[in-house]
């Protein structure tokens, strides 16, 4: 057996029965705020019971939806597979920290730049994205896509803010040939805004397609209980998945962003308490239960600094989500709990990828790498060092990384840090990837600067 089998619960098959009927119940008694009429139509026409900007989706409208999940025929891999592999992703962030420096700060376009070069040089972020929302230039979002065009050679994108900016963001995804998501997110507890509506629209119409995470707050936003936050967690999964499918036609992936807040400290949202352990793990099983492949946001931490905190936090979550059934984790690079973007942290999130996908490809028994007939040869009391078996295989047979180093102690100097050595080669990645010209034809950059232009002259501030 060469891969890791595991399978973590939480949930009992009854409690998990339990969740659901639950679930389907506030769907169908209480609902979802839908302000937008088209939307609601289209809920309607799958059988929903609509009143004002009320959707109701009663089980016998839902189930047909859940059916389709469970034959298998939508684009995500079968549930209950062990994961093979997990990636990393870019949360857009508010602020910029420099851990050299001790600051932080609101972040710039040339903080993305420096994102996307960065990125490029991480195996294990495979999609580029804006790290931050940059403050010195107006219609971020849409600046970001430019960026991002023109700049990366892997494919990616960041948050939509606005129905204005999803125009263009749309053209230039056309003009690129590529395919963009639209997160439609509820605003929790059972709601949607109508600007996110209006943009899911907009993405739907344009035949891309709309995802979803659910980010309910227990005791806040949600009860504060584990069983009841996972529970309305549950019926915005739910809910979610019906209108995206009203939309488009498609089943979402199961994505649930369950947290904690600290309700008798500081009122803050937790990214690494035991909690989200727990969220994880029930996450991906009540995502196998409806036949989906699930995320989770795990693989974070409420630490500030990427210490023993952080790593215990982000590699207890993380890996519990993913022996789980989870094949997709929380944006990496951030401080704390939304507190920043550190380039020097999302160089410590790839190397520990590196470390986690090393473990979860397991190892090869065979006649090979058995070694019999070494072992036969070096007999008892000897040594490999020399042998022809060891060479063959010893660099797959370890995993090295340059951020976490096999160190000794040394007279010389005082040991290193892995956020000093994590510092240093963020710096040089940027440096060796940087793209001061754009990586793409020059008839698609006047194009994509032609689209960005016409953005930048025709939004409403521009004619105050």
């Amino acid at each position: 057996m060469r891969h890791i089998q595991a399978e973590l619960r939480v949930l009992s098959d009854g409690e998990i029965e339990q969740i659901h009927e639950a679930s389907v119940q506030i769907l169908s008694k209480i609902g979802l705020h839908v302000p937008n009429a088209q939307v609601c139509r289209a809920a309607a026409a799958l059988g929903a019971k609509t009143d004002g900007e009320t959707v109701r989706i009663p089980s016998e409208a839902l189930a047909p939806i859940l059916a389709e999940a469970r034959a298998g025929r939508h684009a995500f891999p079968k549930a209950g597979h062990t994961v093979r592999k997990i990636t990393g992703n870019v949360s857009t962030q508010v602020f910029t920290y420099d851990y050299s420096t001790g600051t932080r700060r609101r972040g710039t376009l040339q903080d993305v730049r420096d994102g996307i070069a960065l990125i490029e040089g991480l195996p294990n972020i495979p999609r580029s994205g804006a790290v931050v929302l940059p403050s010195d230039v107006p219609l971020p979002d849409v600046m970001c896509y430019r960026e991002i065009y023109q700049r990366a050679r892997k494919d990616g994108g960041t948050y939509v803010l606005s129905a204005y900016a999803a125009r263009y963001i749309l053209e230039m995804a056309r003009v690129m040939g590529r395919t963009v998501s639209y997160l439609l997110d509820t605003v929790s507890p059972l709601s949607f805004t109508r600007e996110s509506l209006e943009i899911g629209l907009l993405f739907a119409q344009a035949g891309m397609p709309l995802e979803m995470t659910p980010l309910v707050m227990a005791g806040s936003t949600a009860p504060v209980t584990l069983a009841g936050a996972l529970t309305q967690q549950n019926a915005e999964v739910l809910g979610s998945l019906f209108l995206i499918y009203a939309l488009t036609g498609k089943i979402a992936k199961y994505v649930g962003s369950a947290h904690s807040n600290d309700l008798m400290h500081s009122m803050m949202c937790s990214f690494g308490s035991p909690n989200q352990v727990l969220f994880g793990i029930a996450t991906a099983q009540m995502a196998a239960f409806y036949g989906l492949a699930s995320g989770s946001n795990s693989g974070l931490t409420d630490a500030l600094a990427p210490d023993f905190q952080a790593g215990f936090e982000k590699s207890f979550s993380a890996v519990c989500s993913v022996l789980a059934g989870s094949d997709a984790i929380g944006g990496q690079g951030i401080v704390g709990a939304d507190q920043g973007f550190s380039f020097a942290q999302l160089v410590l999130d790839d190397a520990w990828l590196d470390a986690m996908n090393y473990a979860l490809a397991g190892f090869e028994v065979n006649e090979d790498t058995l070694g019999l007939d070494t072992l036969e040869q070096v007999g008892i009391g000897g040594n490999f060092l020399s042998e022809l078996h060891t060479v063959a295989h010893m660099r797959t047979s370890w995993w090295a990384n340059e951020v976490f180093p096999r160190q000794t102690f040394s007279e010389a100097q005082a040991p290193e840090t892995a956020l000093a050595r994590a510092q240093a080669r963020a710096n040089a990645l940027i440096l060796e990837n940087r793209a001061e010209d754009p990586v793409i034809p020059a008839s698609l950059v006047q194009q994509l600067d032609e689209i960005v232009g016409e953005a930048l002259r025709c939004r409403p501030e521009a004619g105050q």
